[in-house]
C-alpha cells in the first residue's frame, strides 16, 4: 500500500486497488457463482455480452475481497445491492456497511475505490478514436474546454482523459452520474494536496480519477503503474 497522509486528526480513509480484469475475472469465475446474491445473479442473467459478464463478476468478486479484508469479515457476510440511484452499495450480514464503493472497468483495466465517505473512481484507456472536441463541447465547462483548445495537440489527448475521468468519478461520488448540463457548469482546477477533492493519474494512454473528501487518507494498490498523482478542486457555477 502506498498511504497519501492528511493533516487531519482524524481523517476519513480509503483504499484504491487497479488490477486487470482478466486475473479477477478469472478468480471469480472458478469460485462458481454461490457468492452471488438473487439480484446480482438475475443481473448477471440478463447480460449476453461475454465482456460485460466478466467485468461484471471481476468487480463484485474483488469490491468483496477488499471489503472482507478491511473489514476483518468473512466474503460470505459480504454482499453487494444497488442504491436507488445506481450506486453499489455494500451490506454485511444484510445490513448496510459503512464503507462506500465505486467500480470502474476499461481497456483489460479494473479500478476499485472504497472509503469511509462517498467515494467515485473512473478510468478510462481508449481503444478507438473518437472526437474529443464534440466530447468536450458536450460535458466541459467552458473554461475547461478552452483549456484544452489551447493545449498543442500531442497533449490535447491526454488533457482530455484527465478531464473526462475527472467528471465520471464526481458523478459516481455524487450519484447523479455524468448529466452533462451539471458537468458543464463544474470546473475541474488544480489544487493543493490538503484541499484537493479529487486526484488523476495518466496511465497507459487515457487516465485514472478518484473524487472523494479533502483529507482522505488513501491506501493505493497497483499504485506503481501510476506514478504521482495530480491534485484537482471542483468549482461549481452559480
Amino acid at each position: 500500500m502506498e498511504p497519501m497522509h492528511s493533516s487531519m486528526s482524524t481523517p476519513s480513509v480509503g483504499r484504491m486497488r487497479l488490477v486487470q480484469l482478466d486475473i479477477i475475472a478469472a478468480e471469480a469465475e472458478a469460485a462458481g457463482q454461490w457468492w452471488l446474491t438473487d439480484d446480482e445473479a438475475s443481473r448477471l442473467q440478463a447480460m449476453s455480452a461475454p465482456a460485460r459478464r466478466r467485468s461484471f463478476l471481476a468487480g463484485h468478486w474483488l469490491a468483496r475481497r477488499i471489503a472482507a479484508d478491511w473489514l476483518q469479515a468473512e466474503m460470505t457476510r459480504i454482499a453487494l445491492q444497488r442504491h436507488d440511484d445506481g450506486r453499489p452499495c455494500l451490506l454485511v450480514d444484510g445490513a448496510p456497511s459503512p464503507l462506500s464503493l465505486s467500480l470502474s472497468h476499461s481497456g483489460g483495466w479494473l479500478a476499485v475505490a472504497l472509503a469511509t465517505m462517498p467515494v467515485g473512481i473512473d478510468v478510462e484507456v481508449p481503444r478507438r478514436q473518437r472526437d474529443l472536441d464534440a466530447l468536450a463541447r458536450f460535458a466541459f465547462s467552458p473554461e475547461e474546454a478552452e483549456r484544452l483548445q489551447r493545449m498543442p495537440e500531442a497533449q490535447r489527448a491526454a488533457a482530455f482523459h484527465t478531464l473526462w475521468t475527472l467528471k465520471e468519478a464526481r458523478g459516481k461520488r455524487s450519484g447523479e452520474g455524468l448529466l452533462p448540463a451539471r458537468a458543464r457548469r463544474v470546473t475541474a482546477l488544480p489544487s493543493d494536496a490538503s484541499a484537493a477533492e479529487a486526484m488523476s493519474w495518466s496511465f497507459q494512454d487515457g487516465a485514472l480519477a478518484l473524487a472523494i473528501d479533502a483529507g482522505t487518507e488513501i491506501g493505493i494498490e497497483g499504485g506503481e503503474m501510476l506514478g504521482r498523482p495530480l491534485f484537482w478542486r471542483y468549482a461549481e457555477d452559480d
